[in-house]
């Protein structure tokens, strides 16, 4: 897979995710959702926010001009970096116990008469962010605090 289909599989990711209380006990998806959202929103601030702080008050050295472009890109990379790990989440296999509770949620969702994507052999996480994300569209909190 292309670093690109990475990025863009990390954002689908990233939207298609509950945040739920009840799976940030369970999954470190949640705060890394946030931080990435956070990053994507301060980030590009901070990038620009180097560069002008350079200009304003070092104009004529280059060691700082240097210094501000490497910060501003670093600051650029950090969201990437989130969106790159949710990417490469959202493509791996379930584990054993969680394909099992996967399974179990498609039955649940199976019995409210809701239409489900069709289900994988191997479930991957995306699979399971979008199931979850049915389930908290038409199931009530009965469900979540079965889990």
């Amino acid at each position: 897979m292309s670093i690109l289909k990475t990025f863009m599989q990390g954002q689908k990711y990233l939207e298609t995710w509950v945040l739920h209380p009840k799976l940030s006990m369970i999954f470190p998806e949640n705060r890394v959702i946030k931080a990435t959202k956070f990053a994507q929103k301060v980030m590009p601030f901070m990038a620009v926010f180097a560069i002008v702080w350079q200009q304003l008050y070092a104009k004529s050295d280059i060691i700082a001009l240097a210094a501000a472009i490497l910060t501003a890109i670093f600051a650029l990379c950090i969201p990437l970096q989130g969106l790159y790990w949710l990417g490469k989440r959202a493509g791996t296999d379930l584990s054993p116990q969680s394909a099992v509770e996967f399974y179990r949620i498609c039955e649940i969702l199976k019995q409210a008469k809701i239409n489900l994507p069709n289900i994988p052999k191997t479930p991957k996480y995306q699979d399971l962010a979008e199931v979850l994300n049915k389930a908290h569209k038409h199931l009530n909190d009965t469900f979540w605090n079965s889990i």
